[in-house]
């Protein structure tokens, strides 16, 4: 997440490449190295690589540094005739040699406009901005969905039977707002609305006064007086984190009490939670290798991009921090529970029925009453989510994903997917990759026959 930079430089030194456009050459786009095989992901030593004078030259610079998103940058690279500096990660300084075919930046202002007065200077090569800043620059730019994020973060919540919702943020960047907007929006749509945990409204507007520990001890409170239990989303996994040490002060059990869903699931973040935390995984692997596509495709002439193009995220990670359902009947909510833990198995009412405490006939009475549907149209649901995560996330073939959403077999799974969806798995994988990915065309690389 970026916070609110310090500056605005205005639009005043848009570079001449800008303005001007050059007609995109023929050509077919490359495969996506992201979901390519092993073998493809490796050039052939029998493969000419062009000269150095013929490389292109591309510069990474960055005042935010994103992993993955430097990630992304690397998977594009490996199929092109790209020389990719990218030191600047390392130490903060700028590449010593200006020479450029191109640039990727991120730049915010966060703390200072070293990196966006350094890029003003540039008017000789295309520059393409990653992740979202205040500032208004006048460089195509690829950005995350944060809105889309909030709206995922809502479904999450709602599919597990939340009522009481909140969210808790310290700042209003730009990546906050659209969060925050996406959340309410679908809430509403749900006929329910969340509680504001705004940090900074309730400092007056300082939230580096109290500090962390300062904010653990206000979200205590907080916590303590809205009624339980409560779903609480975060743009942050580092407020997360807050959120969960808030919970230890106050006493009270997560996910049981209070469940917890973070937003960018950053692995540093991850690994420093004493429960494992549900969070949306923001896709910036993805940001990074649109940025270089759009790049490539500057570098060969094309016409700049209208707005900035939005990366979806690929979806919420679901871990400890929300594995609840809730409803005020103990007995339906274990039984969900142990449906939501165990769908990839054979499942039997009268097993769920004995969890629930209740007689077959009254638990399956009970359960759609409370839950909505029927036990088994739960089960089924289910397993088509988790189908339909396996066929968007990873290269499963069909009888592995069959077998992980507990269909048992790739042909039980098309007859499920064609009646949910009125297409074959692999139609609609095809069709929501494409969506999300939005490839572009190919560009012949230099050195190439044309």
């Amino acid at each position: 997440m970026s916070l609110i930079p310090s500056r605005n430089p205005g639009r005043d030194f848009a570079p001449p490449w800008y303005r001007g456009a050059l007609t995109l050459r023929g050509g077919s786009w490359p495969d996506d190295p992201v979901a390519g095989n092993i073998a493809n992901q490796f050039p052939s030593i029998h493969t000419p690589l062009p000269s150095a004078s013929e490389r292109r030259r591309v510069l990474f610079v960055t005042d935010f540094y994103q992993e993955e998103v430097l990630g992304g940058i690397a998977d594009y690279v490996r199929d092109t005739d790209w020389e990719l500096s990218a030191s600047m990660r390392f130490h903060g300084v700028f590449p010593p040699d200006k020479a450029a075919d191109g640039i990727l930046a991120t730049v915010t202002g966060i703390v200072s406009g070293r990196v966006c007065d350094w890029l003003a200077d540039r008017t000789d090569c295309p520059i393409v901005r990653m992740l979202s800043t205040e500032l208004d620059l006048p460089y195509p730019a690829v950005e995350a969905d944060y809105a889309a994020a909030g709206r995922a973060s809502a479904r999450h919540l709602l599919e597990l039977g939340h009522v009481h919702c909140a969210s808790y943020s310290i700042c209003e960047s730009k990546d906050t707002r659209q969060f925050l907007q996406g959340f309410g929006t679908e809430l509403a749509a749900a006929g329910q609305r969340a509680q504001r945990l705004d940090f900074e409204a309730a400092q007056s507007g300082k939230p580096g006064v109290a500090g962390r520990a300062g904010r653990c001890e206000w979200l205590r409170d907080e916590l303590k007086r809205l009624p339980k239990p409560l779903a609480v989303v975060s743009d942050d996994d580092r407020r997360a984190l807050e959120l969960l040490t808030a919970c230890g002060l106050a006493g009270l059990r997560v996910p049981e009490d209070v469940a917890i869903l973070g937003c960018d699931n950053r692995p540093v973040e991850q690994r420093m939670a004493r429960i494992p935390l549900s969070s949306v995984d923001m896709n910036f692997r993805r940001v990074g290798w649109e940025a270089a596509a759009l790049l490539d495709r500057l570098m060969q002439g094309a016409t700049p991009p209208a707005g900035v193009i939005k990366v979806p995220p690929t979806g919420v990670v679901a871990r400890r921090s929300t594995t609840t359902f809730v409803t005020d009947s103990p007995g339906i909510t274990a039984a969900v529970l142990y449906l939501r833990e165990h769908f990839r198995e054979p499942l039997r009412l009268p097993e769920l029925a004995r969890r629930a405490g209740l007689s077959e006939r009254l638990f399956q009475s009970e359960f759609k009453r409370r839950v909505g549907c029927s036990a088994r149209d739960e089960i089924h649901r289910t397993r088509l989510a988790c189908a339909a995560r396996l066929l968007r996330d990873t290269q499963l073939k069909l009888d592995a994903v069959a077998v992980e959403s507990g269909f048992g077999s790739a042909c039980q799974l098309c007859r499920a997917f064609v009646d949910a969806h009125g297409l074959s798995p692999n139609v609609w994988r095809e069709q929501v990759k494409s969506a999300s990915c939005s490839k572009p065309a190919a560009i012949p690389r230099r050195g190439n026959n044309q």
